[in-house]
C-alpha cells in the first residue's frame, strides 16, 4: 500500500512538473494573442480618429472660410447698407451657405448690440432665440471674441426632436456708422448628425471636449448632470483602455475601448487554440502516464543508490573516527570531538568503555546478537563496532544508563563462556584509549587465549590486508598493536615479525640487515625503530594521494585557461583529457572552472570558437573589400584606356 501511494505521488509530481512548461507556453501565447488584439484595436482607433479628425477639420475650415467672407462682405457691414434694418440679403446668403454646409442644422448671425438674431427664415429677438430655438451658455461669446476668428464650441439644446447638440461659434468684426462692432456666427449641430460620424460600437465610449468642457459623448447623460465630473469618473474606470488625442481642429478626442470587447474578440482565436491545447494535454498526460513507470523505476533506483552511498559514507566516517579515537587522545570541544558528534558517535554521553570480542567462533553468534541488542536496546545506549585485527571485534559503548544497570550488564557479559575483555567505565573522554588498552589486556589474560609471547599472526595478516587496500589509518593502528607485542617477546619472534613486516612493505631483507648492522643496537630496539619508520612511510604515502586528488587547487585558473586556448582546436580535446592532464577528476575540474569563470568549460570553448569565427569573418571581409577596390581601380584604368583609344 505504501509503495502504491509512493508511486501515485511520484506520477502526479512527475506529470505536474511536465505540465509547468506547457502551462507557461499557453499563458505566454494567450498574452501574445491579447497584445496582438489590443494593437489591432488601437490601430483601428487611430485610423478612425484620423478619419474623424479630417472630417471635423474640413467642417471647421468651411466655417472659418465663411466667417472670413462675412467679414469682407458689405451686406454684413451696416456702414455700406443702402437701406438700414433690411436683412433680406443676409437671409438669402445664410440660406445659400446652409445648402453648402449640410453638416450644420442652420446658420445664424447674432447681433448683440441690436439684440437680434438673423437667420435664413427671418429675424428673431435675442430672448426668443436663446429661450426657445437654441439654449446655450452666454460665456461662449466672450470666449469666441477672445479667440479672434477661431471657432469655439459648447453644448446646446436645439429646437425640435433630438434636442441635444453642439453650438459652434465664431466672432466677426463688422463696420457700422458708429464704428467697429462684433457679431457672432452661430452653427448649431444636433448630436444625431455627429453620431453618424463618431459612434462606433455600443461598448466604446467617445468624448469630444473643448478646453475641458465636454461637447459630445456617446453616454446617455441628461443636461442637468455634471458632464465634466462624469468624464473624470469614466476616465478612472479600469475596465476600459483609454486613448486620447488632440485634433488639429482644436478639439480633444477621447475614446475608451472596453477590455471585455478585446477579450471577446479573442474567442475566434481561442476556440481553435483551446481544442489544440486539450488534444495536446490529453495526449501528453497519456504519454506521461505511460512513461511514468519507467521514470519511477529509474527514480527509485537512484534514491536507493543514494541511500546506499550515504550509508557507506556514514559508515566510513564512523570507522575513521573510531580509528582516530584508538590512535589519539580526544579532549572536549576539540576537532576530533566535533567530528565524532557529526558522525553520530555520542562521546558526550556520561559513560564510555571498550569491549573486545572474538569473531571466529560460530557457536557464539547468538551471544554477539544478544550483546548488540543489550547495548542498543534504548536510545540512551549505543555500541559502535570496528574490526582492526582479523576475527576480533572491538565495540565502543557510549551510554547515559545508570552505573548499576551497566554493572549488571557487564557482570552478565563476564559470566558467559565467551572470551571477552571489558575496559573500565570512564566519564573522562581523554581516557578512552586507556579503556581500550584495559579491554585488550583483560582479554589476553583470559584462559585459553594466546599470551604476549605468541606470534601475532592475525595482526600481521590484517596489516598485509590494510597495506594492500591502502587503508593507512588501520595500518598505523596495526603497527602499534604489533609494536606492543614485541615488548616482552623473545628474539626469535621479534626477528620473525621484522622479516614479515619488511616483506609486507616490499623491503629487501639484505637492506634491513645492512641497516641493522649500521645501527649497532639490539634487535628489539631496531625492530621498534623499523616499525616507527614504516608508520612514517604509510603517513607519507597518503599525502601524495591527497595532493593528487586536489592538485587542480594548487594551480591557477590561468593555467587551465592557457591549456584550453592551446588545445581547444585539437580533434581529441575533451574535459576528460584535461582532467587527466591536471591529475584530478572531471567533476572537480568542472566545478573549479565554473566557480572561477561562472560558465562551464563547454560554454567557454563555444565562446572562444565564436570569437575566432568572428575574427576570421572580419578578415575575409577586409580581404574582400581590398579586392573590390582593386577591381574598381583596374576597371577605371581600363575605361580610361578605352576612351583614349576612341579619341585617337
Amino acid at each position: 500500500m505504501k509503495k502504491k501511494a509512493q508511486y501515485l505521488r511520484f506520477v502526479i509530481t512527475y506529470n505536474l512538473i511536465l505540465l509547468i512548461p506547457f502551462l507557461i507556453i499557453n499563458i505566454c501565447t494567450f498574452n501574445l494573442f491579447k497584445k496582438h488584439q489590443y494593437e489591432k484595436v488601437t490601430d483601428e482607433a487611430k485610423m478612425t480618429f484620423e478619419r474623424q479628425d479630417d472630417f471635423l477639420k474640413q467642417q471647421m475650415s468651411v466655417i472659418r472660410n465663411f466667417s472670413d467672407e462675412c467679414r469682407f462682405n458689405k451686406i454684413y457691414n451696416e456702414l455700406y447698407w443702402d437701406t438700414p434694418n433690411v436683412y433680406l440679403d443676409i437671409e438669402d446668403d445664410l440660406k445659400e451657405q446652409e445648402d453648402k454646409i449640410p453638416f450644420v442644422d442652420g446658420i445664424y448671425l447674432y447681433d448683440k448690440e441690436n439684440e437680434i438674431v438673423l437667420s435664413s427664415v427671418g429675424v428673431f429677438s435675442e430672448e426668443l432665440f436663446f429661450d426657445k430655438i437654441c439654449q446655450t451658455k452666454t460665456e461662449i461669446f466672450e470666449r469666441a471674441e477672445k479667440l479672434r476668428g477661431e471657432v469655439t464650441a459648447c453644448r446646446a439644446t436645439v429646437q425640435g426632436e433630438n434636442k441635444d447638440g453642439i453650438l459652434f461659434v465664431t466672432a466677426i468684426r463688422t463696420w457700422t456708422p458708429q464704428g467697429e462692432e462684433i457679431k457672432y456666427l452661430l452653427f448649431p449641430v444636433r448630436n444625431q448628425k455627429i453620431n453618424f460620424q463618431f459612434a462606433e460600437t455600443e461598448e466604446d465610449k467617445i468624448f469630444l471636449t473643448d478646453q475641458g468642457n465636454v461637447l459630445y459623448t456617446t453616454e446617455d447623460w441628461n443636461e442637468e448632470s455634471d458632464w465634466e465630473k462624469g468624464l473624470k469618473k469614466a476616465l478612472s474606470d479600469k475596465n476600459y483602455y483609454t486613448w486620447q488625442k488632440e485634433m488639429e481642429c482644436g478639439f480633444k478626442y477621447i475614446r475608451m475601448i472596453s477590455k471585455e470587447r478585446i477579450t471577446n474578440s479573442l474567442n475566434i482565436y481561442l476556440r481553435g487554440y483551446a481544442i489544440w491545447v486539450l488534444c495536446s494535454l490529453t495526449i501528453g498526460v497519456m504519454l506521461a502516464c505511460f512513461f511514468s513507470k519507467i521514470r519511477y523505476e529509474s527514480y527509485k533506483k537512484l534514491i536507493l543508490h543514494n541511500e546506499k552511498l550515504e550509508e557507506e559514507r556514514n559508515e566510513l566516517r564512523t570507522e575513521s573516527c573510531l580509528y582516530e579515537l584508538l590512535q589519539k587522545e580526544v579532549q572536549p570541544q576539540d576537532e576530533l570531538w566535533n567530528k565524532c558528534l557529526e558522525s553520530k558517535i555520542y562521546i558526550n554521553r556520561k559513560y564510555k568503555f571498550f569491549v573486545v570480542l572474538p569473531d571466529h567462533i560460530p557457536e557464539n553468534k547468538g551471544y554477539y546478537e544478544w550483546f548488540g541488542q543489550q547495548m542498543n536496546k534504548y536510545s540512551i545506549s549505543t555500541a559502535y563496532q570496528i574490526e582492526i585485527v582479523e576475527d576480533m571485534l572491538i565495540y565502543l559503548v557510549c551510554t547515559d544508563e545508570p552505573a548499576r544497570e551497566l554493572e549488571k550488564k557487564i557482570a552478565t557479559l563476564a559470566k558467559g563462556n565467551v572470551q571477552v575483555g571489558i575496559g573500565d567505565l570512564t566519564t573522562d573522554v581523554s581516557k578512552l584509549r586507556q579503556s581500550y588498552q584495559q579491554a585488550k589486556e583483560r582479554r589476553n589474560k583470559l584462559p585459553g587465549n594466546k599470551g604476549r609471547n605468541s606470534y601475532p599472526e592475525r595482526e600481521l595478516m590484517s596489516l598485509k590486508e590494510a597495506v594492500k587496500d591502502g587503508d593507512s589509518t588501520r595500518a598505523i593502528l596495526l603497527l602499534d598493536e604489533i609494536s606492543d607485542y614485541m615488548k616482552d617477546t623473545d628474539v626469535t619472534i621479534v626477528t620473525g615479525i621484522l622479516w614479515d613486516v619488511s616483506r609486507i612493505f616490499g623491503i629487501d631483507r639484505n637492506k634491513v640487515l645492512g641497516e641493522k648492522g649500521r645501527a649497532n643496537i639490539a634487535i628489539n630496539d631496531f625492530c621498534k625503530q623499523f616499525l616507527e619508520d614504516m608508520k612514517k612511510k604509510v603517513e607519507l604515502a597518503t599525502k601524495p594521494i591527497q595532493e593528487k586528488a586536489s592538485g587542480y587547487r594548487k594551480r591557477d585558473i590561468v593555467d587551465v585557461l592557457s591549456y584550453v586556448h592551446e588545445h581547444y582546436l585539437d580533434d581529441n580535446f575533451s574535459v576528460k583529457g584535461m582532467s587527466a592532464y591536471f591529475e584530478t577528476s572531471v567533476s572537480n575540474l568542472s566545478h573549479f572552472f565554473k566557480k572561477n569563470m561562472e560558465v562551464t568549460i563547454s560554454q567557454y570553448v563555444e565562446q572562444i570558437k565564436l570569437e575566432r569565427a568572428k575574427e576570421m569573418f572580419k578578415a575575409v571581409i577586409r580581404k574582400f573589400l581590398k579586392l573590390q577596390k582593386l577591381c574598381v581601380m583596374l576597371t577605371v584604368q581600363y575605361l580610361l584606356k578605352c576612351l583614349k583609344s576612341m579619341k585617337a
